[in-house]
């Protein structure tokens, strides 16, 4: 019963939220108290799985193939805990930033309903169920998107769920040609699968499913629907999404590749690391063209993305261990910079980098923490994004990767810029306009998930090591039979 705790959590929090939908102050109370009570159980659960090894739900005692399975291993236990703190403090920054309006319209009842799918997505053990999951996200951030009723942000929903429906029809058809070659769904048993022995069914199965997750993680050609809709989406909103949506299309492919990158075609993963590059320049080029502080943030999730994807498809076990530690890093700085967006935004009325300055001789505190993040993000030692390209950098040396290495150090160095063309221009350059707005209303809320986050990225960085042994075990666990990276 303990895999699926943080679920059970979660779906009642929702459904209560769901029933108090008048009732504003209650909502904000419940969402409180069972983020931070998901927050608890990700970590209990996390502890367990390290002692006793993955916990394992087989709902009505009906084992695999043919039940409904929750197991949750090292790698599920990792992210549930990431996905329970950017919950826990999207929920607090929600409190602080939101007007009645939009808090109105069923704003907490959805965004429970979104983390119970990521939850529930990074708790299952089959695909199918997977599936599931991934269309209960799917609902509630298409409406989550849409509940400011402003042209661009039902353009860009829309184009979001276009895009989605079409992944979810070759993610069905991926399913049942898996099943039709293996006879199961279930992940663990999937993983144990020799391609050598299988029909055809099983290898174009995983095929369309990794095409599947690329569009969700938004890789290119793919990406287009994220610059689209996230500096449309309301912020907090849109720090949640930028940490955990695209994340979850990533770990799907670490699930479904990772026990076979070794041995399928290099085709596959041939293909992933070429728009994987291509991810990485597009996006942190557009990044450095924009003005606006959402935008910004939204490409650099596309090229980041493709530094995971990068590792992940090298097919070693150094290189899957370096993705799933930039993974657990990027989950992170990403939320806390758009937190940080948010902030400004609810003090300055406005998120263009041309009409703002002076920030940091206002508010150093703001500067501090959006420093933080911004330099992790760009690679600054010690802080985690610097470990994390580290990682990279090594599996990338390892497999004689020479284009990748290239790449790699060119966008951290554009990357760089970008970070400072927010800086230079938000905090140093004096402000356009004359006024001496005093802080948000709440502006605790907003501090307190903000630290929280970058005492995560700080500790990251320098407990780098022994997070990296985490990973490495958790790469082990995914590639039975491989040595340590």
């Amino acid at each position: 019963m303990i895999a699926v705790l943080p679920v059970a959590i979660c779906f009642i929090t929702a459904l209560c939220s769901w029933l108090l939908n008048s009732h504003l102050k209650a909502q904000r109370l419940l969402a409180s108290f069972g983020s931070f009570a998901v927050l608890v159980s990700s970590v209990f659960i996390f502890w367990k799985v390290w002692q006793l090894g993955p916990l394992t739900l087989a709902f009505g005692n009906w084992q695999p193939p043919f039940g409904i399975t929750f197991r949750v291993d090292l790698l599920g236990a990792a992210l549930l805990i990431v996905s329970s703190l950017i919950y826990f403090s999207g929920v607090l920054v929600s409190i602080a930033s939101l007007n009645l309006r939009v808090e109105l319209r069923g704003y907490y009842p959805l965004f429970h309903f979104l983390i119970l799918g990521v939850l529930g997505a990074f708790s299952t053990g089959d695909l199918f169920n997977l599936y599931v999951c991934f269309e209960i996200l799917l609902m509630s951030s298409f409406f989550l998107a849409s509940l400011i009723k402003s042209k661009n942000a039902l353009q860009g929903s829309f184009k979001y769920a276009v895009l989605s429906v079409i992944s979810s029809f070759i993610f069905l058809g991926g399913i049942a040609l898996i099943y039709s070659g293996t006879g199961t769904l279930n992940l663990n048993q999937l993983s144990g699968v020799s391609i050598s022995v299988s029909d055809s069914a099983f290898p174009v199965g995983l095929g369309l499913l990794s095409f599947a997750f690329m569009i969700k993680a938004g890789l290119f050609p793919f990406y287009f629907w994220l610059p689209a809709s996230y500096p449309y989406v309301v912020t907090p909103m849109a720090a949640v999404f930028s940490g955990l949506l695209t994340k979850v299309g990533l770990y799907g492919l670490v699930r479904v590749l990772a026990p076979h990158l070794s041995i399928i075609d290099s085709s596959l993963p041939f293909l992933i690391q070429a728009l994987a590059l291509i991810s990485m320049l597009l996006g942190v080029l557009g990044a450095i063209s924009q003005d606006n502080m959402k935008s910004i943030l939204s490409f650099h999730i596309i090229s980041q993305v493709g530094y995971i994807a990068l590792a992940l498809a090298l097919g070693t076990g150094l290189g899957l261990a370096a993705c799933i530690y930039y993974l657990l890093h990027h989950m992170v700085v990403k939320t806390n910079l758009f937190f940080v967006v948010s902030y400004i935004e609810s003090n300055e009325k406005r998120n263009q980098i041309s009409k703002i300055g002076g920030l940091l001789e206002r508010d150093p505190l703001l500067a501090l923490l959006f420093a933080i993040p911004a330099l992790s993000l760009a690679g600054v030692p010690p802080l985690s994004g610097f470990w994390a390209k580290v990682f990279a950098l090594r599996a990338l040396l390892e497999s004689r990767e020479v284009l990748g290495v290239l790449f790699s150090l060119a966008v951290s160095l554009l990357t760089m810029m970008s970070m400072l063309k927010i800086w230079l221009g938000a905090f140093l350059k004096p402000s356009p306009h004359y006024h001496n707005n005093p802080k948000p209303t709440r502006w605790r809320w907003f501090v307190v998930p903000i630290i929280l986050l970058n005492l995560w990225t700080v500790t990251m960085g320098l407990y780098a090591d022994q997070v990296f042994e985490v990973v490495q075990k958790i790469s082990l666990d995914l590639r039975p039979g491989e040595k340590t990276p």
